[in-house]
This record gives C-alpha cells, structure tokens and sequence, in this order.
C-alpha cells in the first residue's frame, strides 16, 4: 500500500505539479503583493531544478540505504559462515580425536597372563604370557617381581625372571619363569598325621614388564595377583594393567 502511495506521489508532482504551477500562473492575483515578476518558463526551470534535486537526493538516499542493508547481510552471510565453519572444525576435532583415540588402542600391546604351575608353594612360578592385541609386539623384558603381604610390605622378591620368547605374534604365547623361592613360612601345623606346612595368606604377586609395538615404542605393563593361601596353587588370570 505504501510503494503505491509514493509511487501517486511522484506522478503527481512530476505529471500535475507543472500542469497545476502553469494554471496558478494565468490567474489573477487576489492582492497586488502575490502577483510575480517572473516569466512562466523561469517558474518551470525553477520547479524542475527543484524536482532534479528531490530526485538526486532520493536516489542517493535509496542508494545508501541498499548500501547499508547490502552490507548488513554481508555481516550476517559471514556471521552465519564463520559459526558454520567453527561447528565444521569443531566436529572434525571429535571426528580426529576418535580416529587418533582408536588408533592408540589399535595398536596398543595388550596381554593375559595365566599361571601354569610350580614346584609347591609357587616356588619356581611359571605362567603364560598371551598376546591378546592385533600387533606384533617385541622386546618383552621383565623390570621386577615381587610378592606383597596383607600388609603391603614386600616378603620376596626375584631379579632372575625369564621368558622364553622375546617377541609375540598375535594370539601367541610364551612361558615366563619367574625363578622364584618358595611362599612358605617356616611354621607347621601339629596334627594326627604329623606337621603340615602353614601357608602365608592374602598375598599379592606384581610383575611389572616392558614391550615395544612395531612403531617401536616402549609400553610399561604391571600385572597383579591375589593368592588367598600360597598352599593353593590357583591357575586363573592375572590383572595386568598398562602404566606407560
């Protein structure tokens, strides 16, 4: 309604405006003091330099106003176009992290460690070393055995821990010799059928050892055991745990 208001307006300004100011011009003045001195042709020239005016001025507004709503959605377009590029970045980080998170546990060592016997006592332990993960590990080292009381105090320990293979395939084994002296106190229990061994309870074996995966890097292993009574020799797995 209101672009066909303006657009009446400037026909009549432009079409009747002059057709009204050469009427208003042939008339007669009611008092001497509104007659003019001019000629009609200097009146128009002068309506019409009006008119240029209006219109350049209207024109330059209608310009600074496409300007400003241009450059407005230029800020918006950006605005728009930077927070879509953050989310694009931010869900490409999550996206990269996932893929870098599943490749350390690709190719992460990971083991099963199962006893397998030993001489009474768990004297001269052997155990079965296990490569669970899908890569080929090497180097695998033994760094310290020790046996822990309820207590947590250390009652043995053995620097002479041996496996039989250095490197493991996936899903392959080794034997580990841990070389070690027998859990057994020197007590016994009196009884109709003459002295039994009394053997220590609530004991925790920790194994910690090393490996390489193919990228040759270093991974540090602690693996744990809880023996309720060292006369019972028990053949279930180890908690082994990765600490570096």
């Amino acid at each position: 309604m209101s672009t066909v208001v303006i657009i009446i307006f400037l026909l009549s300004i432009t079409i009747i405006g002059p057709l009204l100011l050469n009427w208003i011009y042939y008339l007669k003045a009611p008092w001497d003091f509104l007659a003019v001195g001019y000629d009609l042709p200097n009146l128009l020239g002068y309506y019409g330099a009006v008119l240029t005016f209006l219109g350049t001025m209207s024109l330059g507004i209608v310009t600074v106003y496409q300007n400003y709503v241009s450059h407005q959605k230029t800020v918006e377009i950006n605005r728009l176009t930077l927070e879509l590029q953050k989310k694009s970045m931010a869900i490409a980080e999550q996206r990269y992290e996932k893929e870098q998170l599943n490749e350390i546990k690709k190719n992460t060592p990971k083991f099963e460690i199962k006893n397998k016997g030993s001489n009474g006592s768990y004297m001269n332990l052997q155990a079965e070393l296990k490569n669970v993960s899908s890569i080929i590990v090497s180097g695998i080292k033994s760094i310290s055995f020790e046996v822990f009381d309820e207590k947590d105090s250390i009652i043995l320990t053995s620097q002479k821990v041996k496996n039989k293979e250095t490197s493991l395939p996936p899903a392959e084994s080794t034997t580990i010799e841990f070389h070690n002296e027998q859990l057994r106190p020197n007590e016994f229990n009196v009884g109709y059928g003459g002295k039994t061994h009394v053997g220590l309870k609530n004991l925790t074996m920790v194994w910690s050892f090393q490996c390489e995966d193919q990228f040759e890097i270093t991974h540090y292993f602690k693996a744990k055991l809880h023996i309720e009574d060292s006369e019972i020799f028990v053949g279930h797995n180890w908690n082994v745990q990765k600490v570096g």
